[in-house]
């Protein structure tokens, strides 16, 4: 399975590159570590470690991800070390946004960034991350673009899912707004003065014991940058597929259309499901009890008034 990722914010669409990660074979070589260092993320039950990384880069991560950088129980132990080659994806000669290509294999992912070529097992717990040595792309974007998969991957193995989608806490109830790039999710969460914004851009769910979702506090907030990072879990009370339009509106619509919407906003994961039907299961079961609507809303906060007209 391949893939490459773009993006279309800002109402641009750059075009879509095809290509495979490196086979299990080609990380049969050793690379030295890069240093002593070790860098932990933490995501209540998803975690990951990068182990032999070097002091500054680690120090770099760690200033970035503030209160998710602690060490987290039985994490991905992913081993990090550096190629000389410049870059693993050769650059395009035109704008594009972070190609990146993943396969799956069972519980393994293979991946493949301008820079970070790697893999990691969800089940086996271990995982490699290689960075090239040239600067098309920044160190820790590079980086990043690894761990978000890998956290993908991580919650989809446990029955949740990380969205394309911005979040906020209300009353101590989570709601979730998804939709493509260009959607309005940055703009939903800039007007709110009523709720926490968690994320205006990726939402990380994990299951809550008894059923339902929660949403999880995570380091990836897209633009949004109002407020101290969130942390902890609040139970999801609503899912909303958003629309611009001229009067804030909650809209009924048929839950296998509205799901089936989300689905395609399972950043990472989503491709795979032909590989892998027992996640899709695992999404379809994990939803089962979450409300699925259409929102429409303009540029204010009133979309609260009709989730609360809706008795969302």
């Amino acid at each position: 399975m391949t893939t490459s990722r773009y993006s279309s914010k800002g109402g641009k669409s750059y075009p879509a590159r095809h290509g495979e990660p490196p086979p299990m074979s080609f990380f049969d070589r050793e690379w030295p570590a890069a240093g002593g260092a070790r860098f932990d993320l933490a995501l209540d039950a998803v975690g990951l470690a990068l182990v032999g990384i070097d002091e500054e880069r680690a120090e770099a991560l760690r200033a970035r991800y503030g209160p998710y950088a602690a060490a987290a129980h039985a994490p991905i132990a992913v081993h990090f070390g550096i190629d000389e080659r410049p870059h693993f994806i050769e650059p395009a000669g035109e704008l594009e946004f972070n190609p990146i290509w993943i396969a799956c294999d069972g519980t393994r992912v293979r991946y493949l960034g301008l820079r970070v070529a790697g893999w990691f097992d969800t089940a086996a717990r271990d995982g490699r991350l290689v960075l090239a040595s040239g600067g098309v792309e920044p160190d820790l974007r590079a980086i990043e673009n690894y761990l978000r998969c890998a956290v993908a991957w991580d919650a989809a193995s446990r029955g949740g899912a990380l969205v394309h989608g911005a979040s906020a806490v209300r009353n101590g109830r989570a709601y979730l707004f998804f939709g493509e790039s260009g959607a309005g999710k940055s703009t939903l969460s800039a007007v709110t003065d009523r709720a926490t914004v968690v994320s205006d851009d990726l939402t990380l769910l994990l299951p809550r014991p008894g059923g339902g979702l929660d949403v999880v506090g995570s380091p990836f907030r897209g633009t949004y940058e109002e407020g101290p990072p969130v942390v902890g879990r609040f139970p999801l009370a609503a899912a909303f597929r958003i629309l611009k339009g001229p009067a804030a509106e909650v809209k009924d619509a048929p839950r296998a259309i509205v799901f089936g919407q989300l689905v395609g906003n399972l950043t990472f994961v989503a491709e795979a499901f032909g590989a892998r039907p027992d996640l899709f299961a695992s999404v379809e079961a994990a939803f089962s009890k979450v409300p699925l609507r259409h929102l429409v809303f303009r540029k204010d906060d009133s979309y609260w008034d009709a989730i609360d007209a809706a008795g969302l």
